[in-house]
């Protein structure tokens, strides 16, 4: 067996590799849309598995046809890496569709009457090309927003450096045009390198886009373990993780922090009144507004119960109690209907303030914001307190 097909051989033998290790996470796979993203990925590996055997068989078999499916599948299983990395959790890929167009057109346009072997490398070279930049698009239409890990960056580098290599090689086509792969001695430095690349690059992909799925479902399984699954602000224990590592960031000289203990008035008569979907609901008014009122570098969390906490970053003298008051009366202008009845939402509001990384205890300023909410309810409720103060019991009715 000569080494070009020993090569092969090897590469399928990679490829199948890599195929049953993406059947096995397609399998144990989490979300539906990662799962996708799998599927598409074997696909591919699959369709460009099927591709090299084929180019063995000579050219003159069914008039050229198995070459053409050949170069076809070659290209369409490119297109369908590219795809499957471009689709985001949230993806069903009908916008990256176009991807496997130049595969769909390649094998027709060789099989044109009247073209030669010269015109049906140009051809395959230009349609690889065309794949790939429109893979790339997709990449940076379709995933712009997203914070992409270090082994999608990889993968995407691959695919830029395939792009290269198309190019030189349709380059050195235009240049000294071939009437096919020369597979001897005299083959050519550029097809050399096209060669290799395009037998080594899905392999290394692969393993970089299993990497990166598994670095994926990693970030949400700690963005789970980290939310409160009612309101999807952060949970008790994240959120003061967060607030210390936000604390110690020394700010500016003239700005504080400042902790916010939140709580809903009057939460548990409503519980038992209208029952917990309602209070579920009215949870939910008080964390839209919380994220609602969020600027950067602000945390928001759920303490527990009908308790809410926000971090105030970076505020000047006096801007925490007036963010406070917006809170509370954006929250008071959003009753929960219940029934054509409106139940009132209120919350009662204390704060502690620090300067960062100076003056910053976290045991201390939660006491402190917890007693100034103490003073909030004891005021009334439907208040904000940012500092001790001697208050009254409101007079019963």
């Amino acid at each position: 067996m000569d080494p070009w097909r020993i090569t092969f051989l090897a590469l399928f033998v990679l490829l199948c590799g890599a195929l049953a290790t993406l059947v096995w996470l397609v399998r144990h796979g989490g979300r539906t849309g990662e799962r996708r993203g799998l599927r598409e990925w074997g696909i591919g590996l699959v369709m460009q598995a099927a591709a090299w055997p084929l180019f063995a068989v000579p050219p003159t078999v069914l008039g050229g046809g198995v070459q053409a499916l050949a170069c076809g599948l070659l290209v369409a299983g490119h297109a369908a890496l590219l795809r499957a990395l471009a689709r985001g959790p949230r993806d069903s890929g009908g916008a990256t569709w176009p991807v496997y167009l130049p595969a769909l057109v390649l094998p027709l346009a060789m099989l044109w009457p009247g073209t030669d072997a010269r015109q049906h490398i140009a051809m395959f070279w230009a349609a690889a090309l065309l794949s790939l930049l429109l893979g790339l698009w997709a990449l940076g239409r379709d995933r712009r927003r997203e914070r992409r890990n270090g082994a999608e960056r990889v993968v995407i580098g691959i695919y830029v450096g395939a792009g290269v290599v198309c190019v030189l090689r349709l380059l050195e086509q235009w240049q000294q045009p071939q009437s096919g792969p020369a597979f001897d001695a005299g083959i050519t430095p550029a097809q050399q390198l096209a060669l290799a690349y395009f037998l080594l690059a899905p392999v290394f992909a692969t393993f970089a886009f299993v990497l990166a799925q598994l670095e994926r479902q990693q970030r949400l399984l700690e963005g789970l373990a980290a939310a409160d699954p009612l309101t999807g602000l952060d949970n008790r224990r994240a959120f003061f993780e967060r607030v210390a590592r936000q604390l110690a960031i020394a700010p500016r000289e003239d700005t504080l922090a400042a902790l916010l203990m939140i709580d809903v008035d009057g939460f548990k008569p409503v519980n038992d009144r209208h029952g917990h979907a309602v209070g579920d609901r009215v949870l939910g008014v008080v964390a839209g507004a919380l994220r609602a009122a969020l600027q950067r570098g602000d945390l928001a969390g759920r303490f527990g119960g009908d308790e809410f906490c926000l971090l105030l970053a970076d505020v000047s003298p006096g801007e925490a109690g007036r963010r406070a008051e917006r809170l509370r009366a954006a929250v008071a202008a959003q009753p929960v209907r219940v029934d054509g009845i409106e139940v009132p939402v209120t919350l009662s509001i204390g704060i502690a303030h620090a300067r960062p990384g100076r003056d910053a205890d976290l045991d201390a300023l939660l006491a402190i914001a917890d007693r100034r909410l103490y003073l909030a309810k004891r005021a009334g409720r439907d208040q904000v307190i940012d500092r001790d103060v001697e208050v009254e019991l409101p007079a019963r009715a």
